[in-house]
């Protein structure tokens, strides 16, 4: 069977997905695949690999732009190659975080108040304008979140505790997109759920983050010790039930296939709060869903073996 793994991309989280496209090529291969090396830098080179190789399945790796926002999905569907994940439009809303925080309140499932702001439209200073307003009259001089609202990795995102760092926050948020959103900060522990969806979708054991400094930054993220995590997270039975709970609501509200995770905060009472969906999530044998899938006793080649049948079995 020829697997061939798709991985590098050109978006910020290039450096991300070659270290989950290695893992992926190594760990495929232990298992008895055909493994074809399928690092790309833009679209033109996957548009190239599907006319000069053949392959039964496509093992998507690429993390953010093209190559998780339903984009690629879209035209792999076109060649009618069966891919690892979700289809393209559970791709699309979950990269972006302004429609896919409307689908997670449409369908009542907890999220944290936010605004967006479309810098093309409103420009920096208008977008200062719009988030303060909601600032001022939401959050009574609390905590805001400010992030690009189709990047990953925590990549632009501030945490500010004043009106004054407005600008600098958006600034940074729009380095990354001509999109962004700012939201309540939800203060209490950080977690992330995975969801395994083969048919009948089941939330894997919680995961703790607990990051050195406030914020799990993208340093926090991928630099060794600078972030714990516990697995499973030391929870209340009623608390864990309803974070796995909300993970399985979003994964079906924006129709999500196979796997995904769920990134989420629970506040002081240990409600939890939907931050957003990660369709394409970090896949090396220490990213968080090989953790959690570790938990229930798969290792990693165990996990990849599993996307890679299951995949095909849904094409059959």
């Amino acid at each position: 069977m020829r697997v061939l793994v798709l991985y590098g991309g050109d978006s910020p989280e290039r450096e991300v997905s070659l270290a989950s496209g290695k893992a992926v090529l190594e760990a495929a291969s232990r298992c008895g695949f055909d493994v074809l090396d399928g690092c790309v830098e833009t679209v033109k080179d996957v548009v190239r690999l599907m006319n000069e190789r053949d392959c039964d399945v496509i093992f998507i790796a690429l993390h953010g732009s093209w190559g998780e926002d339903g984009r690629l999905q879209a035209f792999l569907d076109f060649y009618d190659i069966p891919y690892t994940g979700s289809g393209s439009e559970a791709c699309m809303l979950a990269m972006n975080k302004v429609l896919s925080k409307y689908r997670f309140q449409r369908d009542g499932i907890p999220t944290p108040d936010g605004v967006e702001a479309n810098l093309f439209q409103e420009g920096i200073n208008g977008a200062c304008k719009k988030i303060l307003e909601y600032y001022d009259y939401f959050l009574n001089g609390g905590k805001m979140v400010i992030k690009p609202a189709r990047c990953g990795s925590t990549l632009g995102v501030s945490v500010i505790t004043s009106s004054s760092d407005l600008y600098e926050a958006v600034q940074l948020a729009s380095s990354y997109d001509s999109l962004i959103i700012a939201e309540r900060y939800i203060s209490g522990k950080e977690i992330t759920v995975a969801v395994w969806d083969d048919g009948k979708p089941q939330a894997f054991p919680i995961i703790e983050i607990v990051p050195k400094n406030s914020l799990y930054s993208y340093k926090a993220k991928y630099t060794p010790g600078n972030s714990a995590y516990f697995v499973p997270a030391q929870l209340e039975d009623s608390i864990a039930k309803k974070a796995q709970e909300a993970a399985l609501m979003a994964h079906i509200s924006l129709g999500c296939e196979l796997y995904s995770r769920v990134d989420m905060r629970l506040d002081t009472q240990g409600n939890p709060y939907v931050l957003e969906v990660n369709t394409v999530p970090g896949l090396t044998s220490t990213s968080l869903v090989p953790k959690a899938a570790k938990a229930i006793g798969w290792d990693f080649d165990r996990f990849v073996k599993e996307l890679i049948q299951n995949t095909l079995n849904k094409k059959l």
